[in-house]
C-alpha cells in the first residue's frame, strides 16, 4: 500500500470532510433529512477518495464503486424526500389560502344576500 499523491483527489478529500462536517452540523440545529443524508453521501465519496489516496484503488474497485453507487443513491434519496416535502408544504399552504379564500367569500355572501 504505497500514497500515491493526487491533488485533485486531495481537494476533493478535503472538501467532502467539509461538507460532512456542515451536513451534520445542519442537520444538528434543523433535524432535516436533507443536510444529514447529502452528508452521509460526501462521507462515503470521501472514503473513495481517501482509499485511491492510499493506494487501494486498483485492488478495492468493486467495493468502491458500490461506496460510490451508494452515495449517489443517497444524494437521489435526498433529493426525492425534499421535492417530496416541499410538495406536500405546497399543498398544504394552498389549501389554506383556499380555505381562507372561501370563509372571507363566505362572509361577505351572507352579509350581501
Amino acid at each position: 500500500m504505497a500514497f500515491e499523491w493526487d491533488p485533485i483527489t486531495f481537494i476533493n478529500l478535503v472538501l467532502c470532510i467539509i461538507i460532512v462536517v456542515l451536513g451534520s452540523l445542519c442537520w444538528c440545529r434543523s433535524h432535516e433529512k436533507l443536510p444529514l443524508f447529502i452528508g452521509a453521501a460526501f462521507g462515503l465519496f470521501g472514503i473513495s477518495h481517501a482509499a485511491t489516496l492510499a493506494g487501494l484503488k486498483n485492488p478495492l474497485t468493486i467495493p468502491l464503486i458500490i461506496i460510490r453507487t451508494l452515495a449517489y443513491i443517497l444524494v437521489i434519496i435526498a433529493l426525492w424526500l425534499h421535492l417530496k416535502d416541499s410538495l406536500i408544504l405546497k399543498e398544504t399552504r394552498q389549501g389554506w389560502v383556499d380555505y381562507f379564500k372561501s370563509e372571507t367569500t363566505g362572509t361577505d355572501d351572507k352579509k350581501t344576500g
